[in-house]
């Protein structure tokens, strides 16, 4: 089905002259609400046979009581134009829907009125009896008569010009009407204010699956008369356009994947910009397509994702996504142990005599998916050769630990293999045994879905210090956790490389045109 959607501004009906004017005026005049600036102005004044002007709202007024003349007096240059388009493409119109203004109720107050430039006088809906007149004389070509539509602002301060209000406004019309989103749309908005005609843009390509906006396009002929012509414009530019646009701010805001799915719907999107994005998407997932499985659980692999995890940290805490800031930072933290012993252990020179051989105590300590362990190739040896190794490599509590994943167990640890390791409150906080589960918000998310606020996240950052009082979760995070883990990291002198995630990510968006 095709229907047309057209907006109405103060110049669609004009006078072809004013001959007429001054004696309806005169005889209506004590009718109207004001008549001191009724005058029809040439619209060049050069060539008054291009037409007069009339505010809309008064020529309306005064014309409902002369139906007789429209055909002499009143032009339609702008519908002239859009129905020449219709005829000559053959279109069919099952419904066409007509826009009109009215903006009376928020310039209620007489002293609002008295203004010739006030928009009110700019306003259609007066001018609906002219275009019935118009639709029904054109009846064969249009094949229907027209739904018309008032927009009525209603809030003060906020009228037609007023663009987010405008959009709302045109939002709801067109939730009211009945219109399928699989009509194929035609929609001439090239009348009104530039607010009315981009909200009408707007909602139409976000309503219907196929939009043609039909335009206006004036010109002058040999003989320097002014003329029209009609032409049409694919809604898929726009769409285009506005996909790639809503694609971009995902990628800034940090929803790659969700713009991916945007994208991948568009044509003549750049290939090497799409490879770009799938990176982006595998980084904010901690996923490395090149990285072979068994060097994911090694210091550099390891170490490498805790800088990426960090920064993807500060995006879910910019968002309020406190469950998987948490989350990730939680395991951020339980890595960090691993990789820094690891990192401590590999300096240990001590050895062992295995199978008759010297052995580094630093080669059978193994990191496996369910913790540290020691190397398989000792299953078979007494308990006190094992011993003996977890004493060399520093490991106190290693009496019933074949594996260790206990964090309390990996920060003491830690600190046996050095005592200087600058820790910070919430890793403290997060490896004491002692702490209050209820305040472990890791656990409140994953064993109860519960719920948490600002503050919450705050005091938990800290550790629970009762010393510092931050209420921002994003300075909070910033200063009294993702620096100080930095600062270890390059304490223990782990190598990772560090490239600023919101110039990537505007750099990644950037690239789609």
């Amino acid at each position: 089905m095709n229907i047309w959607i057209v907006t109405t501004g103060n110049s669609d009906v004009i006078l072809q002259h004013d001959l007429n004017w001054g004696k309806f005026h005169e005889e209506v005049r004590d009718d109207l609400e004001c008549w001191d600036f009724a005058c029809a102005t040439p619209r060049d004044k050069d060539n008054e046979s291009v037409g007069f002007t009339v505010p809309a709202r008064v020529l309306g007024q005064v014309y409902a009581k002369y139906p007789d003349y429209y055909g002499d007096d009143l032009s339609f240059p702008l519908l002239d134009t859009y129905r020449e388009y219709f005829e000559k493409e053959e279109i069919k119109l099952k419904k066409i829907i007509v826009l009109l203004t009215d903006q009376a109720q928020i310039f209620h107050y007489q002293e609002q009125r008295i203004h010739e430039k006030s928009p009110y006088w700019q306003d259609t809906s007066s001018i609906e009896p002219l275009l019935k007149w118009y639709f029904q004389k054109h009846q064969a070509i249009f094949k229907c008569q027209p739904e018309f539509v008032t927009l009525a602002p209603e809030t003060e301060n906020k009228g037609i010009d007023h663009w987010d209000a405008t959009l709302s406004l045109v939002t709801k019309v067109f939730d009211d009407l009945d219109l399928e989103s699989n009509y194929t749309a035609y929609v001439s908005h090239q009348a009104g204010t530039p607010a009315t005609s981009s909200a009408v843009q707007f909602v139409s390509l976000g309503k219907f699956k196929d939009v043609k906006f039909i335009v206006s396009n004036q010109y002058f002929d040999e003989s320097y008369q002014q003329k029209s012509e009609s032409d049409e414009i694919a809604s898929s530019s726009y769409w285009r356009g506005m996909q790639i646009q809503k694609a971009r701010q995902l990628i800034i805001t940090g929803f790659p994947g969700a713009a991916l799915k945007i994208l991948e719907q568009i044509d003549g999107i750049s290939q090497s910009a799409i490879a770009e994005l799938n990176s982006m998407v595998d980084f904010f997932n901690l996923y490395n397509p090149l990285a072979n499985s068994s060097q994911e659980l090694t210091v550099p692999q390891a170490t490498q994702r805790i800088i990426d995890a960090l920064d993807l940290i500060s995006f879910f805490f910019g968002q309020k996504n406190y469950l998987q800031g948490i989350t990730l930072l939680a395991a951020s933290q339980e890595t960090f142990l691993k990789v820094a012993i690891l990192s401590k252990v590999a300096l240990i020179k001590d050895t062992v005599i295995l199978n008759n051989s010297p052995k580094k105590v630093c080669e059978l300590l193994e990191w496996v998916p369910s913790g540290l362990c020691l190397s398989s190739s000792i299953d078979s040896e007494h308990i006190s050769f094992k011993q003996s190794v977890w004493q060399k490599l520093k490991f106190n509590n290693y009496k019933n630990n074949k594996i260790i994943n206990k964090n309390s167990f990996l920060i003491g640890w830690l600190k046996n293999l050095d005592s200087n390791f600058p820790s910070w409150n919430l890793l403290d906080w997060y490896c004491d045994d002692n702490r209050i589960f209820d305040d472990d918000l890791r656990n409140q998310f994953m064993h109860n879905l519960r719920g948490v606020e600002d503050i919450d996240v705050a005091k938990y950052l800290l550790g629970y210090q009762q010393s510092i009082s931050v209420n921002n979760v994003l300075d909070t995070y910033a200063n009294y956790v993702k620096q100080p883990f930095i600062n270890a990291i390059d304490y223990f002198n782990l190598f990772y490389k560090r490239e600023k995630l919101n110039n990537k990510l505007q750099e990644i968006a950037n690239s789609f045109k």
